[in-house]
């Protein structure tokens, strides 16, 4: 059976979203309600719906009678995500083991496939469907509901801080290989030290911003 196509709203959000973490829209930069429907050839609902989902993921701030902006850079901010995020994942790692069914491992297993030599937008993409897989298979939909929140935003510092001098895409990749062994092994202890390794340091993390604003 074949899907539906997307709706306009669903379009606009997809693209608008996918140019705000690319860096395309930059950090701090206006976005019209009227101009982007000119743009992408919508109207200004879909424009407007997209817009206030995206307010709500965090990505861009909107004040009455003044156009929504990007979201600024704020590497206090980034910092902060990155901490809550050190202690929730680990954790949350450790609660997929007991929980992850064959068919999510198996996916993981095609996403790290293909996140393999890609280093790009696409790696960003599937590394976050990666990660998403893990947590949605808490089966916790507390710790879901928080951790899609905070990642909603840590991506937007994650791909600033990728675009400000690159990645280590092949310690990151052998980690996926790691943290996907401990599901395979039901090895709760491994895979939270594995995750916890996983993340970069909040100093990383501030330098790497820091060098955008340079």
């Amino acid at each position: 059976m074949k899907q539906n196509p997307q709706t306009n709203r669903e379009s606009v959000l997809a693209r608008l979203r996918s140019e705000i973490y690319g860096g395309a829209r930059a950090p701090g930069s206006r976005l019209v309600q009227t101009e982007l429907a000119r743009e992408y050839g919508v109207s200004a609902t879909p424009v407007r719906e997209a817009m206030r989902d995206l307010a709500n993921e965090g990505l861009i701030t909107v004040v009455a009678h003044r156009a929504a902006r990007v979201r600024r850079l704020d590497p206090a901010e980034a910092v902060d995500i990155n901490e809550l995020r050190l202690l929730l994942e680990p954790y949350a790692a450790g609660q997929a083991v007991e929980r992850i069914s064959a068919d999510e491992v198996a996916e993981l297993e095609d996403l790290h496939a293909r996140m393999s030599g890609v280093h790009s937008a696409d790696w960003v993409e599937l590394n976050h469907r990666f990660h998403m897989i893990i947590i949605e298979a808490t089966r916790n939909p507390t710790l879901v509901g928080i951790l899609t929140n905070l990642r909603n935003v840590s991506r937007f510092y994650f791909e600033a801080a990728l675009r400000a001098d690159g990645g280590d895409y092949a310690k990151r990749d052998l980690e996926h290989a790691e943290i996907i062994d401990c599901l395979r092994r039901r090895d709760a202890e491994g895979i939270e030290a594995t995750m916890a390794r996983h993340f970069s340091p909040s100093t990383e993390l501030r330098r790497r911003l820091a060098l955008l604003a340079e």
